[in-house]
């Protein structure tokens, strides 16, 4: 499988669309975002540090605390997010790791990855959370059959 994203923005994603899905006002414990994801719990809460960080997720502490999306973010796109966690050269640079691979230096496959990246880039830059809703809750209901079995085999 192709992972030109890390696991930090995968999850990162994968939490965004997860609490974008839960009803208004209504948060969600850590544990549970990452029960649900089949996340390690403490990675998730490195990452939604960050999202508290940027504002693409508000931290409600206490007996009634969890996680929230930020209603006021109108449109998350998946390039926010990506960017927010990789940093703004995501993409860049050579596909094979060439150093020094440029348009004016191009390594053999320079052209077809300038052309890929500009899709990859148009894509996330296209998609908003809100796009995921319903997609979403079937891959849920899989996610935790899947987890189900493997803590029945434990």
């Amino acid at each position: 499988m192709l992972n030109f994203i890390s696991k930090s923005s995968q999850y990162a994603i994968q939490a965004i669309m997860f609490l974008s899905a839960q009803p208004k006002n209504h948060p969600v414990f850590q544990r549970d975002i990452a029960k649900a994801l089949d996340i390690p719990n403490h990675f998730l809460g490195k990452i939604l540090q960050i999202l508290v960080k940027h504002d693409l997720v508000i931290s409600h502490k206490g007996i009634n605390g969890g996680f929230v999306i930020n209603e006021t973010e109108e449109k998350i796109t998946l390039n926010t997010i990506v960017r927010i966690i990789e940093g703004d050269k995501f993409l860049d640079g050579c596909m094979v790791g060439f150093p020094y691979c440029s348009d004016e230096h191009p390594c053999p496959i320079h052209n077809e990855w300038v052309s890929a990246r500009n899709e990859i880039t148009k894509i996330f830059e296209q998609k908003n959370i809100n796009h995921f809703s319903e997609e979403l809750e079937s891959k849920l209901n899989y996610i935790a059959l899947k987890n189900n079995k493997k803590e029945q085999k434990v």
